[in-house]
């Protein structure tokens, strides 16, 4: 775990951190268009030197980077940032290595399920992987790489805070049934003589609650015995933990341009983001989808990171609504663009929480 020198390291550089627009386009990305606080308006004074930037990570293999039929997006040389996608990313697996560790997986899962045969259950599992590999070795074969590496893009999206800013933090935590754990101290080999031969007289109190308890569970007309004596087993169960839940959070915005610059800027900003949550196909026969693109948000405060808010992992955007009638009347100035626009998207992180991240600031 984290320690604590550690993670005052961390904050440390954290606060450190500014956004770099020296790095990064914006101007054409950017709501309201005084949004970093030039000059005296209204807007600068009302958000208060508060802003949210959306950073883009393409596939390195995207067109978008490598389009041979018209011009392509620019790629930053920020080198400063580190991005928290998750660990199987963060492994960098060879082809060999993902293809060997996919059939090895599966093989001793197949192994356990056969509780563990010697030879044939490990064997059958093997052969039963295989497919699995053949179809992991082609798609390595045919990716350009299979590590799902990304670049970063000069263009980036930089909007003011929503008025509602949550993020949810969830646990899997369910119940499971321990009586069978909790009696096998009871049930020992005279229990397992006496079951044979049918007689349990002889056997202590607790061992005879525990046998019933079996036999009320899962013995032969165990509902018409229990209605019978009057019993119910217990089943003794407990919480058990299960694991997280990938964070999830919604962005709401209602966007009223002013003058044409921010309608366009507007409409940039839309497109943007329904361009980079979608994926592309690998080539013009449209077997293989190549991913979506990938954001990182960071919340600034005068230009610095703002550390007294939640930081997020890296993360997809799956799910954007567009209302362009949001009072029920759709009304536009005279080139046809609607007065207000509300927009909301729900993202959700790659990289899942712990104890560790929580120290640093996630």
């Amino acid at each position: 775990m984290t320690t604590q020198t550690e993670a005052n390291r961390a904050q440390a550089d954290a606060q450190s951190r500014s956004f770099k627009a020296d790095k990064y386009k914006i101007e054409q990305h950017m709501y309201p268009a005084d949004l970093m606080g030039e000059g005296t308006g209204y807007t600068a004074n009302q958000y208060g030197g508060n802003y949210v930037i959306f950073y883009i990570n393409v596939a390195v293999d995207s067109k978008l980077l490598n389009n041979k039929n018209g011009p392509t997006e620019e790629i930053t040389d920020d080198v400063s940032f580190t991005r928290d996608r998750g660990p199987l990313l963060a492994e960098n697996l060879s082809k060999t290595g993902l293809v060997a560790g996919a059939v090895a997986g599966t093989a001793i899962k197949g192994a356990i399920a056969g509780g563990f045969g010697a030879g044939k259950a490990l064997t059958g599992a093997a052969v039963a992987a295989a497919p699995g590999a053949i179809a992991l070795g082609a798609a390595a074969n045919i990716a350009a790489s299979t590590t799902r590496a990304q670049k970063r893009l000069k263009t980036a999206i930089a909007l003011h805070i929503p008025n509602q800013l949550n993020i949810r933090y969830g646990l899997q935590w369910g119940e499971e049934e321990t009586a069978t754990a909790m009696m096998a101290p009871l049930l020992g080999e005279a229990a397992m003589k006496a079951l044979d031969q049918k007689n349990i007289d002889n056997l202590a109190a607790p061992a005879k609650a525990a046998v019933a308890n079996l036999g009320l569970t899962s013995g032969p007309n165990a509902g018409a015995v229990s209605a019978a004596t009057g019993l119910a087993a217990n089943p003794r169960k407990e919480q058990v933990f299960k694991g997280v839940d990938f964070r999830t959070f919604q962005f709401d915005y209602q966007f009223f341009p002013r003058d044409p610059k921010e309608a366009e800027n507007v409409l940039r900003i839309i497109k943007a983001f329904k361009l980079h949550m979608h994926p592309e196909f690998k080539d013009s026969n449209k077997f293989l989808y190549i991913y979506p693109s990938e954001f990182d948000i960071s919340y600034y405060t005068n230009g610095k990171e703002n550390t007294n808010i939640h930081r997020h992992t890296s993360c997809v955007l799956t799910e954007l609504n567009v209302n362009y009638t949001p009072n029920a009347t759709f009304t536009a100035f005279e080139n046809g663009m609607p007065t207000q626009i509300n927009v909301t998207m729900s993202f959700r992180e790659l990289s899942l929480m712990d104890k560790d991240k929580i120290v640093e600031g996630l």
